[in-house]
Parts: structure tokens; C-alpha cells; sequence
């Protein structure tokens, strides 16, 4: 198997701390979920990214609408990207091609009349355009926050008191809990059935807030809202699991940095929480500490947090 190369850079510099996502790749394929040697033999590796505005980049630069999805003026759902998230971060690397990157802002896992391409969409105009088909070697994707209203969740537990934020988080739990395993299980079997020699990283969701955030007087709100990503990232973890897909694990790696801490690495307006623009990380601050998980090597497979950007709630 050849060396990865990662770029060279001081830790400090956005290089390096981009550079921290490359050494989170090489986690990935050097790991216990290692895309197969013989992918390696015919140059780099052909990957395709899914998913909602994590991987879509939303956050790392001004929207724009991806050319992949033409526009139907009798049903539009138009597909928002920005550069450079972590898609970005990846293909730049010489051992990996970016074949296309179909994700966009405010998808949903399931397929359903949502307000852009769902997952399954994006997976058959990847796979029509020819770019998910045999010879993909590498697949990301994040899906599954869209689908259980988590912004309802969130502006609850951000506004209102802990009570209503309890029951707001509750009701987004039992969604995900009823819908999201056996969604999560088809997209992943879609993909597979796709790319047969694929390895597919469903990537998990970071928590967006600090216990400091608004001085400490939401406390018990954030710690009911983590607990619910908690709760949204082990169906995504069991249902990767059972598809046969790497479940990449994120959250110890934004310990420490979230709204509210004194160095958060995700962006946020208090003023206007609802815009679909915030939340987005700060990518390169974020790449820094990433590539821990990929020395992790426990039973969840954590190979590498791969992502540089993104909200539970695009």
C-alpha cells in the first residue's frame, strides 16, 4: 500500500490545520475498515461524497448552486454547495479524485418532498452521470438531522424553557428513532449496490453548543440537546453498522470548541439562529484536531473524522 501524502505546514498555519483532514484520510485507509490494496494499484482513489450541507460545505465559503441538479420550474429544488469544505480538503489530495460531490445543503436521508435533492436522488444522478458505479473506492456521507426537524429542537431549547426544550428534543428523538434506521439502512444499501467495492464512511454530528454559552444560563438545555445528537449519531452508528458502512465518530474531536467556548470552531449569530447559513464551523480551526479519531480503533471503527464543516441542521 503506498504513503498518503499530506501537505506540510506548520500546526498553527491553515495548511496544517487543513493538513490535519489529510492525516484523518490516511487514518481512514490505513485502518481497520482499509479500502483493499488492489484499490490503490490504478492511481487514486475515486470517491463520491453524499449527504445534507456538512458535506455540501455550507459554512466554508458563499453558496452556490451546484450544476448537477437542472432546475424544474414545476417542482425547484435547488442544490446550494460553498467551497472549501471537506470534500474540497479531500480531492485536493494526490491519492484521492473526487469523481463528483452530490450532496446539498437541506437534504434529507429519506425521499421525501424536501426543499433540495434528497439522498436517494443524489445517489441516481450520481449513478446516471456515471460517477458512483464500480469504481468507486471511496464513499462519505451525512444524512439524517433533516429528516427529525432538529431545528425545531434546537430553536426550542435556544428560546424557550428547559421544559419545552425537554419535549421539543424528545419528539425529534422518537422521529429519528421510528424513521432513521431503516432509511439510513437503504441509502447505505443503495450506495453499496452502486459502488460494490466502495468503503462508505457515514459520518456523524458534532455538538453545536458549549455549557459557557449564553454565561452558562442554558446549561440544562444545551446538555438535553447533546444528549439528543447523542441519540441521533447511535442510530446513524447502528445503522452504518448493520449496512456494512464505517461509522466515523466526531464529537470528542469538537470537545471544547463549540458556541460558547472560548475558542468555538463553529460560527453563530444569537441574533438570527434560524437562518440556514449558521452554525457552519470554522473549517480550517476545525481540521486541526480532527484527525484524532483516526488513532482511535475502537469497536464503533472510528477511522476518521473526515468532515471540515457543517450543522446538524442545513
Amino acid at each position: 500500500m503506498r504513503t498518503l501524502q499530506t501537505p506540510q505546514a506548520s500546526a498553527g498555519s491553515p495548511a496544517g490545520r487543513i493538513g490535519a483532514v489529510a492525516a484523518a484520510v490516511i487514518g481512514l485507509l490505513a485502518g481497520p475498515a482499509a479500502i483493499p490494496a488492489a484499490a490503490y494499484d490504478d492511481g487514486p482513489l475515486d470517491y463520491v461524497a453524499f449527504g445534507d450541507s456538512y458535506t455540501a460545505g455550507i459554512g466554508a465559503g458563499v453558496p452556490r448552486l451546484s450544476l448537477l441538479y437542472p432546475i424544474d420550474p414545476a417542482d425547484p429544488k435547488p442544490c446550494y454547495q460553498a467551497s472549501p469544505g471537506y470534500v474540497d480538503v479531500l480531492d485536493a489530495l494526490d491519492d484521492i479524485d473526487l469523481a463528483v460531490n452530490a450532496a446539498c445543503a437541506g437534504a434529507t436521508a429519506a425521499a421525501t418532498t424536501a426543499v433540495a435533492p434528497t439522498v436517494p436522488e443524489q445517489i441516481t444522478v450520481a449513478s446516471d452521470a456515471g460517477d458512483l458505479d464500480s469504481e468507486t473506492d471511496l464513499v462519505t456521507i451525512t444524512a439524517g438531522a433533516n429528516d427529525v426537524n432538529f431545528i425545531n429542537a434546537l430553536l426550542a431549547c435556544l428560546t424557550r424553557s428547559e421544559a419545552e426544550c425537554r419535549t421539543a428534543v424528545g419528539a425529534a428523538e422518537a422521529l429519528a428513532q421510528s424513521v432513521l434506521p431503516a432509511v439510513l439502512a437503504q441509502d447505505y444499501g443503495a450506495i453499496q449496490t452502486k459502488a460494490p467495492n466502495a468503503t462508505i464512511a457515514a459520518l456523524g454530528y458534532p455538538y453545536l453548543f458549549a455549557p459557557e454559552f449564553a454565561g452558562g444560563a442554558l446549561v440544562e438545555n444545551i446538555e438535553i440537546f447533546n444528549a439528543g445528537t447523542d441519540t441521533l449519531n447511535k442510530i446513524i452508528r447502528d445503522a452504518a453498522k448493520s449496512s456494512g458502512a464505517v461509522y466515523v465518530e466526531i464529537t470528542d474531536d469538537f470537545a471544547g470548541h463549540g458556541i460558547g467556548a472560548e475558542d468555538p470552531w463553529i460560527n453563530f449569530n444569537p441574533a438570527d439562529p434560524p437562518v440556514r447559513q449558521q452554525l457552519p464551523p470554522n473549517c480550517r480551526r476545525l481540521c486541526q484536531g480532527i484527525c484524532r479519531s483516526s488513532r482511535g480503533g475502537s469497536g464503533d471503527r472510528r477511522v476518521g473524522a473526515l468532515t471540515g464543516q457543517g450543522k446538524p441542521f442545513p
